[in-house]
């Protein structure tokens, strides 16, 4: 979900915030081949960490669409919220590259926790999914002129 700002400035909204399918497919082989949990799925880009996602503002401020808006996105199926995706994916789209993402949960607004495990795992997940691209790219390229 585009709700980061930035990539209206390139874009007409409905323009979708995409991973490739083939970053996708990598990360999920890195994902199988690490034996790592993971989940494929719809994240909210938002502009902010604190309003943006539902969190209360500076002085406890609040606008009441905050009230609800975790549960309305949940129950349209939106995993995550972060804050970088949306425009690296629109740009991407745009101009004709891969892009993908990989997330870490850090704070876990269903148990209101907060913990920094698993953030190297996403690290060794992307690398890893770099790798399995390259060695893709490296048959299609063979493939093309016949080797």
């Amino acid at each position: 979900m585009r709700q980061d700002g930035t990539s209206d400035d390139y874009i007409d909204p409905s323009y979708p915030a995409i991973a490739h399918h083939e970053v996708v497919l990598a990360l999920i082989q890195a994902c199988e081949k690490l034996g790592k949990k993971y989940h494929v799925g719809i994240s909210c880009t938002t502009a902010s960490f604190y309003c943006g996602q539902a969190r209360p503002g500076l002085n406890n401020y609040r606008q009441s669409m905050f009230a609800n808006k975790i549960q309305d996105l949940q129950n349209a199926g939106v995993l995550n919220f972060e804050m970088e995706a949306a425009t690296i994916l629109t740009l991407a789209g745009i101009y004709g590259l891969r892009a993908g993402a990989v997330f870490t949960v850090v704070a876990d607004r269903n148990n209101n926790t907060f913990a920094l495990s698993g953030v190297e795992d996403s690290i060794i997940i992307a690398n890893e999914a770099v790798k399995i691209l390259a060695s893709w790219d490296s048959r299609k390229g063979a493939e093309k002129y016949g080797l």
